[in-house]
Parts: structure tokens; sequence; C-alpha cells
């Protein structure tokens, strides 16, 4: 028996033993449902007995018990669901490496997969690839070297490194190397098509990635890398593995993954089960300030796709996303704390309970010495004791003495055993009286709770009416224009809908004036495609999250939106903080043929190295006509149908509106195979879509037309970023449309770099 067949014999060996745990999984799931249901029931039919206190007592804390029981169940559920995910994805390809190493002259073997699996002796038979001795197959070479586990290194001679590619329990290739991942293998990963969803490749994890992962010291980590370089999957493998090593008291809610939109959110979204990794799901920060401001509907601005085509910033848009104005904000909360903050009046329909004068005053009775505030939370107690003074007026009064005779009537006619003597009516009455005020008065105690004493929408505009002269000019912006913006402003407060610029700065306002708490307690957070964050976003992230764990990756040479550039601000934000810089130089995702071709986009400095993944040239189509290029599209799409199965095709085009209009040109049973996909809320659903270019950006695609590649489209230095940001999304094919006429931007394009086809 051959090396390879004693592989195979131990794959199908391990496929049986996770078909072994997943069967006793399976029973003891439907064993723990059952039980489960019956504790429910239980539950259900439980009663307080109030006979007397020490039944009251024995009732009560049984019910806590059952309760407690029911929530171990529970657990133990939720955890056998996930291991049967695992598992299941592990019965396709259990394992992709295997170690041989020597330690304390003792030899042993390990295969390493997505997740542990045991035998009946609880033999270890494949360890996570995030556990510490894993870290030998990404990094460790042949012979002498060490690990390290619990802040210990430790010695071993590493004897073998073997790869696996595994597929339905079948090894379709195997190779032993010294390198972590031998290039051919690599490049046979790479070749794979791809899906509607990033897949894992913690198979194909290189050196500089596992750095990435493994990095348990940085508190703030910054990865840069081009396009196709691994940024995504080494960003969410290192959430895997950082929940794997800190498994014992990290929970998946203190996780926030950050992504540009829902469209990407969606594509990287089985990343992580992939990866024996759930309940972590992947918002916007817009998603994420909705639920901090959820009074107010938040909105980007639709200048996006614009500033993605023109290269040019909005003015207003990139002050209110800097840190220019979250330091300004500092100043303007000291400035005001004397005064205090704008109140409003507390009103119970006309009539005011307590005045904006009345609170001001309370203000000014706090201690001087404290900052706003503590002293906004000082006030909240005097007004809830205020209240309860003005509760007790009412009680007086005889619309109170009123409400609380009724109900004391209909409570004697609905429990005729009540006991009904003098005594005992006036204590009741008393009791309904203080109820009735309570109930009258409640909205006003929920916003005192809510310190909705506080009229934020007007301190925000008065917050923006003081912006220094001197920031306006720094981001040349006339007294005119900002009073535009403000105007806007009021307008979007008073239908509650803010801009997601403003949104941020409020919620920051709202901050410094009141003891503002949040349920989710981050300890690690990390931010995809960074060059779209603002500063300011970050600089509310870190006044949250102070002690939390940063890892942000993206490319600063990519910006799709006008906001300032985290390029400049990390220093400002983390200042107190050493900040670790990744640089990821090589691509993985296109051909070396369409790396080629994208890089005549670039300047010589920015050029991009790559793997020596080999394909066809990219092919230049012309046609006289829209209709034309339409049917020739439909004609390579036929004729291509068995080769490209699998494959997922983009048409891509330089605007909403081009992609809509050359929708609307399909015949309508063509639309049916197609998918137009122009709202950054949408998913993809086909696997031939039409999409604007800004929203492809991060995304990947086997094969890409670029849509009328024509001199009107395509001719200005941003038009061959973009054109750039096109190609780089192809990774086996690239066509670009000339429609007419073709772009002067290709003019310059060796001969030899592409091929020529006419429709």
């Amino acid at each position: 028996m051959n090396a390879r067949e004693k592989e195979q014999v131990h794959v199908t060996e391990t496929v049986a033993l996770i078909d072994r745990e997943a069967t006793f999984l399976k029973q003891q799931k439907q064993k723990n449902q059952a039980q489960f249901e019956e504790n429910l029931l239980e539950t259900t039919n439980q009663e307080i007995r109030t006979g007397s206190n020490e039944a009251m007592f024995e009732s009560a804390a049984d019910y806590r018990q059952h309760e407690q029981e029911l929530m171990i169940r529970y657990q133990t559920l939720a955890s056998q669901e996930k291991r049967q995910k695992v598992l299941r994805l592990m019965k396709d390809n259990p394992y992709f490496a295997r170690i041989d190493f020597k330690e304390e002259n003792e030899t042993e073997t390990l295969y390493l997969g997505i997740a542990s699996l045991r035998d009946k002796d609880e033999e270890t038979i494949v360890i996570d690839w995030r556990a510490p001795i894993a870290n030998l197959y990404y990094e460790g070479e042949l012979g002498p070297t060490h690990y390290e586990s619990q802040g210990e290194e430790l010695p071993v001679e590493l004897l073998l490194k073997r790869q696996f590619k595994i597929r339905d329990g079948k090894i379709l290739s195997m190779v032993d190397t010294s390198e972590a991942i031998n290039d051919d293998f690599l490049l046979e990963i790479l070749d794979e098509s791809s899906s509607n969803h990033m897949k894992n490749i913690v198979s194909t994890i290189q050196k500089a990635q596992n750095e990435i992962i493994r990095d348990t010291h940085s508190k703030v980590l910054v990865v840069e890398g081009i396009a196709g370089s691994g940024k995504t999957s080494a960003l969410l493998q290192r959430v895997a593995f950082l929940l794997y090593r800190n498994r014992k008291w990290l929970d998946n809610e203190q996780v926030l993954l950050f992504s540009p939109n829902h469209i990407f959110s969606d594509y990287i979204s089985t990343v992580l089960p992939s990866l024996g990794e759930s309940g972590i799901p992947t918002e916007t920060f817009k998603s994420f300030l909705n639920q901090l401001l959820p009074h107010y509907q938040i909105h980007t601005e639709a200048g996006h796709e614009e500033v993605f085509l023109s290269g040019q910033d909005d003015r207003v848009l990139r002050l209110k996303s800097s840190l220019a104005l979250v330091d300004h904000l500092t100043h303007y909360t000291r400035s005001i704390t004397e005064f205090g903050p704008l109140f409003r009046d507390l009103k119970l329909g006309e009539q005011a309970i307590l005045t904006k004068e009345q609170i001001r005053a309370y203000y000014h009775q706090m201690n001087p010495e404290l900052p706003m505030y503590q002293r906004i939370r000082l006030l909240q107690t005097k007004l809830l004791k205020k209240l309860g003074g003005i509760q007790k007026d009412e009680m007086k009064k005889q619309w109170a003495k009123d409400a609380a005779e009724e109900l004391l009537q209909a409570t004697y006619v609905d429990n005729p055993n009540l006991d009904d003597t003098e005594k005992g009516e006036r204590k009741l009455r008393r009791q309904l009286t203080e109820k009735v005020v309570r109930q009258k008065l409640r909205p006003i105690k929920r916003r005192i709770m809510r310190f909705n004493f506080i009229n934020y929408a007007k301190q925000y505009v008065h917050f923006l009416q003081n912006i220094p002269a001197a920031i306006l000019a720094a981001y040349q912006l006339s007294p005119t224009d900002w009073q535009q913006a403000i105007t806007q402003v009021k307008h979007d407060l008073k239908k509650r809908d803010l801009s997601l610029e403003d949104a941020t700065l409020l919620f920051l306002l709202m901050k410094a004036i009141y003891p503002l708490d949040v349920k989710q307690k981050a300890r690690f957070i990390f931010i995809d495609e960074m060059q779209d964050f603002a500063p300011a976003q970050v600089a509310l992230l870190k006044k949250l999250y102070p002690k939390a764990t940063y890892t942000f990756c993206g490319d600063l040479n990519q910006k799709v939106f006008g906001n300032e550039s985290m390029e400049t601000a990390f220093d400002a934000i983390f200042a107190e903080q050493e900040i670790r810089h990744f640089e990821l130089t090589t691509s993985y995702r296109s051909t070396e043929e369409i790396t080629n071709f994208a890089n005549q986009f670039l300047t010589q400095e920015e050029r991009v190295k790559l793997t020596a993944r080999k394909g066809d040239v990219p092919t230049i189509y012309y046609a006289a006509e829209s209709s034309k290029m339409i049917e020739g599209i439909e004609k390579v799409l036929q004729q291509s149908a068995e080769v490209a199965k699998y494959w997922r095709t983009a048409i891509i085009c330089k605007t909403v509106d081009e992609a809509q209009n050359l929708y609307d040109a399909l015949a309508t049973q063509q639309q049916k195979h197609v998918q137009l996909l122009v709202n950054e809320e949408d998913f993809m659903k086909k696997n031939l879509i039409i999409i604007p270019a800004f929203l492809a950006k991060g995304l990947e695609f086997d094969r890409v037309f670029a849509w009328n590649v024509s001199p009107q489209n395509y001719h200005t230095e941003q038009d061959k970023l973009i054109l750039y940001t096109v190609c780089t999304r192809a990774m086996h094919e690239l066509n670009l449309l000339t429609i007419e006429q073709q772009s002067p931007l290709l003019e310059t394009i060796p001969e030899d770099e592409y091929q020529r086809e006419n429709f």
C-alpha cells in the first residue's frame, strides 16, 4: 500500500468517526429536546402556592430551580447544534494538512482541520487549526523548530508537512513540502470557481497572513493590502482564532465585526460558520448606529457613487466625518458645562409639569466642580424626587379622588369578599388614588429616566452654529455653505431623519452630556474596508469601548466615500496605544494575465505582485451599438455554458443608471436569468449579475464583463482607478466591452496583453 492509499484509509476512518459522533449527537439532541419540552410543560403547569408564606417561598424556589434547569438544557442544545454544523462541514473535508514531529524523543502525527476530533479513547485524531501546535504547519520549517504554548517555547523537530485537497471524503491531491503552502497546491485551490459567498481558505493561509491571524499582543492592528491579497480572509480567520483562543471567557456578543454594506456582509457571511464559529453577525456602522439611536431614521448620503466616480470630496461631509469636529465637541461641551445643556419642558398634554426654567435652576444647584454628565445624573435624581412631590400634590386634587372612587366601586363589585371596613376602604382608596396619579405621571417619569428633559436636537444645531471659522476655512467652507448645511440638518431633525455623519456627531454629543450606556460590551472590534470608515465613526467606537482590541483592514488607495481618510487619524485616535502595521502586497485573486492587464492602469510604483496562476489574456470586444453588444454577450455565455457551469459572472457598469439601462434593454426572457444589483441593502442571488462599479468593490467573480469602456465613460485619471477596480474583480476571465469607440485608456496597453474580438 503506497502513501496515498494509506492516507485515503485514514480519511475513510476519520469520516467514520465523524459519522459516529454525529449520530450520537443526533440521538442526544432528540433526548434533550423531549426532556426540554417535558420541563417546559411542567413549568407552564407550575403554580405559586399562596396559602402561607412558607408555601409561597417554597414554590417560588422550585420555580427558579426549574428555570435554571431549562437554561442549562437550552445551552446544551445550542452547543450540540453548533457541533453538528461543524461535523457536517468536516465530513466532506475532515482535514487539510498533516504534520509529523519529534518532541522529547517521541514522534507524533497530527492532522489539521477546521475543528478538533477525538476517537472513543479520547485520542486526538484532528486538531483545530487554531491550536498553538498547529502553528508548526504555518510557520515551522523542516528540522529543529519550536511552537509556543501558554507563553512557553517548546522545541521540536519537524519531520513532515503534507497538504491535502479532499472532497466528499476522497483525496484529490496530496503533496509534501517544506513551505507552509506549496505553490502548486495554492494555485490549485485558487483556480476553483467563486460562489455567492466567500470561501474559508484556512488551508491556504500564508506566513504573512498567519502572523496577522495569531497576533495576541497588539491592541490596535492595521492591515493594508492590495486588491485580492487576502485582507478579508485574514481578518475573518483572526476573528475565529481569537474566539478559539479566548473561548473560556469571551462571548460572541463581545465581538463586533463591521463591513461597508449588506452586499459585502452577505458575501462573507458563511466564512465564520465554515470555521466552526457562529452567532457573530457582520453589520454596517449604519445598522450599529440605528441601535444606538432607535428614535431616528439614519440615511447615507446619496453622493457616494458620485464621489467614487469623480474622486472629488464633499467638503461638508468630509468635515462632519473628520476628527476636527470630534475634537471641537470636547471644547464645546466644556464651554456649556457651567450654564448647562438646553432643556425642554416636561409636559402632560399642554400642561408643563416641570418647566425648563425650573430644570435649569435645579441644574445650577448641582456641584459646579463636577463634569456635566455627573451633574446631569444628579439632576435626574432631583427631578425624580420633585416628581414624587408633584405626585403627592396631585393625589389631593379632585380629579384623582373621583377617578379613585370610580375604581373603588368597581373593585368591590368584582371582589365582594374584600375587607369593607372603614379602615380597609380608606387604605384601598389611598392605594387606588396613588395608582391613578402614578399612571398619569408615568410618561413624565419615563422621560426623566431616559434623560429626555434635554433638547438634544436643538443642542446639536447650536453645536453646529458654533463651529469656529478657522475650522470651516480649513475645509474650504464659507459661512454660507455651512449655513445651508445647518438648514438641511434642521429639516432632517424635524423628520427625525439624519445622515450617518450627523447621527455620529449627535450620539457623541449626547454621550458627552449625560452618562449614556450601551448594552453590548465589545472586547474585540474588527473593521473591514477601513478606507470607507470615517475617523469620527472610529472615534465613537473608541469612546464606547476604550479597552477593546481593534483590527482594521483595507486598502487606503481604494476610497469610495468622501469622508476623511483613516490614514492620518490612527495616531490621533489611538494616541496612547502602539499601532502595529502589516502590509499584504501579493495578489492571489486574479490570473497573471488579468493582473498584468490591470497593472497598466497603475503607476510603476503601485503595480501588484502576483501569484503565478496562468490563464487567458483579457479580451476586448467591439460592437457598433449596444444591441449588438448584448447579443454578443449572450452568445459568449451560451458557448461557455458547460465550461463555466459553476462560475459567477458580473457585468460591471460604471454607474447605477447605466446598470439599470442595460438591464432594461434585455429581453424579458433574458432578465429572468440576470440579477440587477444596484442597492447596497440587497444580496447576490444569481450567478449572473449586473452591478455598478462602486458596489462591486471588495467582491470577486469568476468572469467579469466591463460594460461600455468608451471615451465618454473612461478618460480621466480617476477613471483609471475605477477601471483598475473593475478589472481586479475577475478571478479567471476578464472581458472589456467597447461600443462605437474604445476608451483612450486602452490604447497604451501592449498588444500582447489582450486579444480582440468583434461582435
